[in-house]
């Protein structure tokens, strides 16, 4: 299943100097009040980490650990406006590709290392799920299959109905599967093919072919494993370069267009966290806290996606310079610690008490 669940991972990757006048800012989407917790879904299990856990380097215990049923290894994990949290897995053991609903009351009440109660959908129409889950300001959840990506309405996944696609955008000739990433604070949702796509909310009103208003070349022929925003709207993308695993920003007025483009990249981040050059690190997922610092999950280094699996923190002054860097926090140094085997996406969202 470490191999499945690696390879699946790698899949989404593949398919799919001096400091600048620019404001990173917070991230836009965290929540607007209260602590958060960073929550790392793993090849075994989901943990959540918090408080002191997050400010310096170590090996530090998670908040809680738990397990879940049905879950083989995650390629997204998302919350809804309820904090309900999301995740889409990369299969079962009779093949199916389920999407997994823990409530929120079900967060709460989590007890360490027990499995929890878990609701697991399988909505019509979906063939093959192909990870991304991203839920739009009114609560519809849009997911990708390997040549559509679909809105499920807010109001079936609410009244814990299966859901039906009331939006089907299909491409049968996608060169790379289609993969919903996230929305940005303006609505718009951006899907990683070959390209960069932006689908307005005009985009997607209606199914049929997609017609993004924006497709991005990436700079560095760079295949994008996570996309997140800053509270700028600069575009953050984590994935495989031309030669190694990086972080690339792309400037939010470089973004406000339509057609296509092929921007420059304001900062490439490389580290030594991430692999050597020529090597892959296995980047797992990314996200904003509310200071503004990105957060990154590192598979493992050196190209062995079974070693070294950590979590690492970039701070605002950092991002704002770019070039090879050094983690300012490191989860995980020595590879030690069972919760963070393979991490794959974070989130950061409600604590736990």
């Amino acid at each position: 299943m470490v191999r499945k669940y690696r390879t699946a991972i790698r899949s989404l990757a593949l398919l799919a100097g001096a400091a600048l006048a620019f404001s990173i800012g917070t991230a836009a989407g965290q929540p607007a009040a209260g602590a958060e917790g960073l929550w790392v879904a793993g090849e075994n299990n989901v943990s959540v980490f918090q408080g002191q856990a997050l400010q310096h380097s170590g090996e530090p215990n998670p908040h809680i650990s738990f397990t879940i049923k049905d879950y083989f290894g995650p390629l997204s994990m998302v919350f809804d406006r309820h904090n309900n949290l999301w995740i889409a897995s990369s299969g079962m053991d009779d093949g199916r590709f389920p999407i997994v609903e823990i409530s929120r009351a079900h967060v709460a009440s989590v007890k360490n290392g027990k499995i929890v109660k878990r609701r697991v959908i399988f909505p019509k129409g979906i063939g093959t799920p192909w990870g991304g889950l991203a839920f739009d300001g009114a609560g519809n959840l849009w997911a990708s299959s390997l040549k559509d990506v679909l809105k499920l309405p807010a109001a079936q996944i609410e009244q814990k109905r299966v859901p039906s696609p009331s939006v089907v955008l299909s491409e049968p000739f996608f060169l790379n599967a289609p993969n919903v990433r996230r929305f940005d604070a303006s609505g718009n949702l951006w899907v990683s093919t070959a390209q960069m796509w932006r689908f307005a909310p005009a985009d997607r009103r209606v199914s049929g072919l997609p017609n993004p208003s924006l497709k991005v070349n990436l700079p560095d022929a760079l295949s994008a494993v996570d996309v997140a925003f800053d509270n700028s709207g600069n575009m953050w993308v984590a994935g495989v370069g031309s030669q190694s695993d990086e972080l690339e920003m792309i400037l939010a007025d470089d973004l406000g267009g339509s057609g296509e483009i092929s921007p420059s990249a304001a900062v490439t981040i490389t580290s030594a966290a991430f692999g050597p050059v020529g090597s892959s690190s296995c980047l797992g997922g990314m996200d904003f806290d509310r200071s503004g610092d990105l957060w990154v999950s590192v598979f493992g280094g050196g190209g062995d996606c079974e070693a070294n699996s950590q979590i690492v923190e970039f701070t605002p002054g950092q991002l704002s310079v770019g070039g090879s860097l050094a983690p300012s926090i490191t989860i995980g140094q020595n590879s030690t610690m069972t919760n963070l085997f393979l991490p794959g996406p974070i989130r950061f969202g409600p604590t736990v008490k």
